[in-house]
Parts: structure tokens; C-alpha cells; sequence
């Protein structure tokens, strides 16, 4: 199993793009971020033990999420996308319980972006008529990503 380990600026995205689409409030998200990003250092420790991680502390990683200006994902879809790929490179093993617990609520966040992406559109949000597809399995948006939900919108855009 190949466990990726995310940048900063990403863990930035993903903070934006969450406080954007979700409920939550900002002292909500950067914790959840922080968990996120420590389980996902773990995680990459634990599959690669010769490696050196460097982790920032819960008060620095709240301070740079502040001062690391990166814009939020612009669709739902990329935001699913960028939490299957942190889901994907955190394992269980390797994670205390309070990680556990964050990572539980990542997928409550990725249930509830499927469910309303279905109510919505009527399809899953990672069929084949969506752009999931062309969103990069990372927390770092790729230049060009769709700022559209479905495909076919995609493709009439006239910077397509």
C-alpha cells in the first residue's frame, strides 16, 4: 500500500474548502485538519519507518492554516475527491483514537457530500457523468480542474 503524504499548502485547500461547504466553524475545521494531517503523518511513518517526518504543533499548524492563503476547491466534487485521497492514505493502525474519531467524521463529511450531491444532480457523486474523473486524487488542486460538477457543463464551457 502506497501511503502519499500531503503538503501544508493542501491541508490550506482542504481547511478553505471545508469551511466552505460544511457547517462547521473555523476552531471546528483546523482541528479537524490538524487530526487529519497528524494521522496522515502517522500513517506515512508507520509505512515508511526509515523516513524523517517533521510535524508542526497543533498551534503553529492553526497559525499557518491562517496565514497560508489557498483557495477552497471550487466544486463539491473536487473536495470528495481531495478526502478519498486522504482517506486512502491513513491507516488504522497506525492512528491514535482521536484521529480515529476525525477520521470517522471525514467520512460523515463524505457521506453527507454524496448524499446531497445525489439529492441534487440524482447521480453519484464519482459517476461517470460528473467530473470526478478529471479531479486529481490530492489535496492540491491541479491547474484546469472543472469548476463544474457535470461533465457535459464541463465540456460546454467555452475554456474547456
Amino acid at each position: 500500500m502506497s501511503i502519499q503524504r500531503f503538503s501544508l499548502p493542501g491541508y490550506a485547500h482542504l481547511y478553505r474548502s471545508l469551511f466552505r461547504f460544511t457547517d462547521m466553524n473555523s476552531r471546528e475545521v483546523k482541528e479537524l485538519v490538524y487530526l487529519l494531517n497528524t494521522a496522515n503523518l502517522d500513517s506515512y511513518r508507520f509505512a515508511n519507518p526509515q523516513e524523517y517526518v517533521i510535524e508542526s504543533g497543533p498551534v503553529a499548524f492553526s497559525r499557518l492554516m491562517d496565514r497560508m492563503y489557498r483557495r477552497p476547491y471550487r466544486t463539491e466534487v473536487q473536495l470528495y475527491k481531495a478526502l478519498a485521497a486522504l482517506k486512502h492514505s491513513i491507516i488504522r493502525d497506525a492512528v491514535t483514537d482521536r484521529q480515529r474519531e476525525a477520521v470517522a467524521r471525514m467520512r460523515c463529511i463524505m457521506r453527507d457530500l454524496e448524499f446531497h450531491f445525489f439529492l441534487t444532480f440524482g447521480m453519484d457523486i464519482d459517476d461517470v457523468r460528473t467530473v470526478y474523473a478529471e479531479c486529481s486524487f490530492s489535496l492540491v488542486p491541479e491547474e484546469g480542474e472543472p469548476s463544474v460538477c457535470l461533465m457535459h457543463d464541463w465540456i460546454m464551457l467555452p475554456t474547456a
